[in-house]
């Protein structure tokens, strides 16, 4: 059976703000969807063209399964002590949870920053094309997601339909880079990552982390286990198959 891309949609963070908020107040499914017709009947008068951001919002922060729930709950927690700014952070992890294909766009995008310095779109499409085989829908669904990073203030666009990375985003939040860096590690296709590593995941190039390895190692969210040479490695105690 072909992985599912699923995002397919340019998505705002005031949108992602707005399901946030109402996922957090109330499960039903309908309640949320009704809720969000109303928020983006400006942007989106059409309405089937509403409905499918609508389903890829709600895939996010609403129809999640059970395997990431905790890594909601914890976000839930999270989100009523951060500004308007550093909501990204969970966003973000949401986002790499429920969609692998965003995950792997990101891991890539992340990859031609950090060793060539900018990317284009064809470039990503072509790389997408080889891990998740030639599909029609492909080039739209990099479009989209390359679109969303660049709302979001994470890449901004160069010359000749190239990108560069934006400055690393930050936050005063250990929390949310604890919480950020497990979801990063739950939804890496590694088992564990050394420790002294960890800020290095690709799947979160656009942020810069302000943690200590004693900060990561006394959060408690991380198995621990040695690795050699006195140095540790991590991993997520709620690690899945992801595809």
């Amino acid at each position: 059976m072909s992985r599912m891309i699923g995002f397919d949609r340019p998505l705002r963070l005031d949108w992602l703000d707005a399901t946030a908020g109402v996922s957090r107040e109330t499960e039903d499914i309908e309640q949320i969807r009704n809720y969000l017709h109303a928020y983006l009947a400006e942007n989106y008068p059409n309405y089937t063209a509403r409905r499918k951001t609508i389903t890829v919002l709600t895939r996010v922060w609403s129809r999640i399964p059970e395997s990431d729930r905790p890594h909601r709950v914890r976000a839930f927690a999270l989100l009523p002590g951060l500004n308007q700014a550093d909501r990204i952070w969970l966003h973000w992890g949401m986002c790499i949870l429920a969609y692998p294909f965003f995950r792997d766009v990101v891991r890539t995008v992340g990859y031609s920053l950090r060793y060539y310095g900018s990317f284009s779109k064809q470039e990503i499409i072509q790389r997408m094309s080889e891990t998740w085989g030639e599909r029609a829908t492909i080039p739209r669904a990099v479009q989209r997601v390359v679109e969303s990073l660049n709302d979001w203030g994470v890449i901004r666009g160069e010359q000749m339909g190239r990108y560069g990375c934006a400055p690393p985003l930050t936050t005063s939040s250990k929390d949310a880079e604890i919480w950020l860096l497990k979801v990063a590690l739950c939804a890496n296709p590694t088992d564990s990552l050394p420790a002294d590593q960890v800020h290095t995941l690709l799947e979160v190039f656009a942020f810069s982390f302000s943690l200590s390895i004693p900060d990561i190692l006394e959060s408690g969210e991380f198995e621990v286990s040695q690795i050699g040479n006195g140095r540790l490695a991590l991993r997520c105690s709620e690690k899945k198959s992801r595809t």
